[in-house]
């Protein structure tokens, strides 16, 4: 690994439903040597576990929508703690919306916070024939077609304003996600001067 590589350890994931987030977070996290933290999985770990917050969290995920902003830190902050205190991380599905962007910053010092934010671009059409895909093979119940298309109207809703602060910031990286999972993971690296 490069110095860059070494330094850059920290990193947000942003995009639409479908769009390959978990399977790039998985493919960075491996690179980097980091834990790769899935908010879906973190929070359908919770409904698994039947835990408190996992009955509240059940529901909201079945109709599609977005679990609560508090309900949400409350469960990505312990990881994104233990992540840290590891050596850093690949964050995928959070923050969602301004609310949790707000609270990241806010609630986490600088040592925790993201050094970059990579959005991988896939258009919306592209990501909902995916999804479909997804759902025929693995058949999650949150895969239909009618919550596929709440999740990725949320996106252009909630997530969009998120991306705009990321960029303010200086932190955002644009990368074409169209593509086979290993030509976009090395499209990332090379965006994030990681050889």
């Amino acid at each position: 690994m490069t110095q860059r590589a070494v330094q850059m350890r920290r990193l947000v994931l942003l995009a639409r439903p479908g769009a390959g987030k978990t399977t790039q977070a998985a493919l960075l996290a491996r690179r980097l040597g980091v834990a790769h933290l899935s908010t879906g999985a973190l929070l359908r770990g919770e409904v698994a576990a039947a835990s408190a917050p996992g009955r509240l969290i059940a529901p909201v995920l079945e109709r599609g929508d977005l679990v609560a902003d508090e309900l949400v830190v409350a469960v990505v902050a312990r990881h994104l703690l233990e992540a840290v205190a590891a050596g850093g991380y690949v964050l995928d599905g959070f923050p969602r919306d301004l609310a949790q962007d707000t609270a990241f910053v806010e609630q986490f010092p600088d040592a925790v916070q993201p050094q970059a934010a990579v959005l991988l671009d896939v258009a919306a059409e592209e990501c909902r024939r995916r999804l479909l895909a997804r759902a025929a093979v693995e058949g999650r119940g949150d895969d239909t077609a009618g919550v596929i298309d709440h999740r990725l109207d949320l996106f252009e809703k909630d997530l969009a304003p998120v991306i705009e602060r990321y960029e303010h910031r200086g932190l955002l990286v644009r990368v074409d996600g169209a593509a086979d999972s290993d030509v976009v993971a090395e499209r990332i690296l090379g965006r994030l001067g990681i050889s």
